[in-house]
């Protein structure tokens, strides 16, 4: 395994560490290092209220590329069950994930499918009418779907507060003030000015999603971020009953390394309403949670930065509901009880930032996570080795700060990564 670079001096624990950002990675960061003795203290005014707490909830193990994408998401699909087990409820869902097909996306399937095995994904692909045992709401034009067994989904709020609750129980602090910018003392990260006034610590770890690269630029360290509102709506509650995470055909459009496969087309995959509104894509979904409430997404567009609006928008909701519509004709006549929306952030190169900084000694970084939640757990894991001084459980070599997509930026992707 190669040596994560940029980690905290080896085998040095820090007696306390200041964790901005109380999103998923933020808060299971907290945890982890709490479990370990350490003094934590979790800055943020609102847990849960970025981009963590106003997400679809799915891991998704489907579209994750692979390589360090896919061991990343793996490792985090190992922890999941054991804080499914340990904290309060936050609606684990293990069934996996059924991605539902209509003639047209035929001639993409088997090379998908197959694609996704090599990477060592258990999935297969089931008919129509298996299809509808696992999701009731199908129709019978639904051809057929591909199972992934190994995905599943989570409420993603109640895991951010199960997550603080478990590591405030193990002696973290939780302070509700805004960071303005980092303290540096003797060439060190040394702490954090908020609102109220400075903070201090042996290390800081910045996990504040899109907006860790403001705080980074403020002190001269380059941190080029993608932003990304992502849109949803929540359903009144409905009678049938089904566990699956479901995704439409337009989910395969949204992925770089699905579009280069044999068999893709943008015509087969794109509804008539994406194709009249490209500047936003559609992670075309639905999920039930406990109550039988539904969540219907999910709307992505790039936008300029930490603090563009994350209220939905016309063209969003638009998607949502026709696509849906359409698809899924059941969907038509449900109540909808709200909307939301939340800006998550993503490197150039689709690969988040779990990473000391090798020129402020004592500051780690991880961020960069548009699908936080798919390996939110494990990428807490990692940083908290690296915090703690240890050689993680897998290569994190690729997430390392220091690499142009973060430190001299890149285009603008068309995919999520």
């Amino acid at each position: 395994m190669t040596n994560p670079p940029a980690a905290a001096s080896r085998g040095v624990t820090p007696a306390s560490t200041l964790i901005v950002g109380a999103g998923i990675i933020g808060a299971a960061t907290a945890l982890y290092l709490a479990r370990e003795g350490v003094t934590v203290t979790l800055v943020e005014r609102h847990p849960g209220a970025g981009a963590s707490g106003r997400s679809a909830g799915y891991i998704s193990m489907i579209t994750r590329s692979g390589g360090p994408q896919l061991e990343l998401a793996r490792l985090s699909r190992t922890l999941y069950p054991q804080l499914a087990d340990e904290l309060e409820d936050f609606e684990f869902r293990a069934n996996g994930a059924l991605v539902y097909y209509y003639e047209e996306q035929l001639p993409l399937i088997d090379g998908f499918v197959a694609r996704r095995r090599a990477d060592g994904l258990d999935m297969e692909i089931v008919a129509g009418g298996r299809a509808r045992e696992l999701c009731p709401l199908l129709p019978e034009e639904v051809l057929g779907g591909i199972h992934s067994k190994s995905d599943c989904y989570v409420h993603p709020g109640k895991l951010v507060d199960a997550l603080v609750a478990a590591a405030v129980k193990q002696g973290a602090e939780v302070v509700t003030d805004d960071v303005i910018e980092l303290q540096i003392k003797a060439g060190r990260c040394a702490g954090v000015r908020t609102a109220s006034g400075v903070l201090t610590a042996e290390a800081v770890a910045l996990t504040a999603g899109s907006w860790t690269a403001g705080l980074m630029t403020r002190c001269g360290l380059p941190f080029n971020l993608l932003h990304i509102r992502m849109q949803m709506a929540e359903t009144a509650p409905i009678d049938e009953r089904f566990d699956v995470a479901a995704y439409g055909p337009s989910l395969f459009h949204e992925y770089a390394f699905v579009r280069e496969l044999p068999g893709y087309e943008d015509d087969i995959v794109l509804h008539p309403l994406q194709q009249i509104m490209p500047e936003v894509g559609l992670l075309e979904l639905f999920c039930q949670r406990a109550d039988g409430r539904l969540w219907l997404g999910c709307p992505i567009q790039f936008v300029d930065g930490a603090d563009a609006s994350s209220e939905p928008t016309v063209a969003g909701l638009a998607q949502t509901f026709g696509v849906l519509g359409d698809h899924v004709p059941a969907l038509q006549h449900v109540p909808v009880e709200r909307t939301w929306a939340g800006i998550a952030p993503q490197t150039g190169d689709g690969l988040p930032v779990i990473s000391g900084v090798p020129a402020l000694p004592g500051l780690f970084v991880g961020s960069g996570h548009a699908y936080g939640a798919t390996v939110g757990p494990g990428s807490a894991r990692v940083l908290a080795d690296l915090v703690l001084g240890r050689e993680p459980e897998i290569d994190v070599a690729a997430f390392r700060y220091d690499r142009p997509a973060v430190t001299e930026g890149m285009a603008r992707s068309v995919a999520l990564g």
